[in-house]
Formats: C-alpha cells, structure tokens, sequence
C-alpha cells in the first residue's frame, strides 16, 4: 500500500488482503516453469489451477 492506515488493532494477513481485494487490487501472476501462478498470502484467495 501506497499510504498509511491506522488500524484501531494489528490487522492480519487476511484483513489486509480483504481490504486490497474490496479496494480493487488484483494479484498479478508470476511466471513459473510450471506456468503462470499467484504467489504469497493471495494464492489462498485465488482460483486452483483444477478448477479452471
């Protein structure tokens, strides 16, 4: 994030994602020998490769 929040607690990972996601981001894809795929803490909120 570009700016400074003030949090009336420690957020976690998981509220700091939800507030990227609710904000608009997107997690941008990293190419792999295994092909494109979302690395760190957003690859838990993005599509399985099974699914698609």
């Amino acid at each position: 994030m570009t700016s400074v929040s003030v949090w009336d607690r420690c957020p976690t990972a998981d509220a700091l994602l939800d507030a990227r996601l609710r904000a608009g981001w997107t997690p941008t894809p990293t190419s792999t020998v295994d092909g494109d795929v979302i690395l760190g803490h957003a690859a838990c909120r993005a599509p399985s490769r099974a699914a698609r």
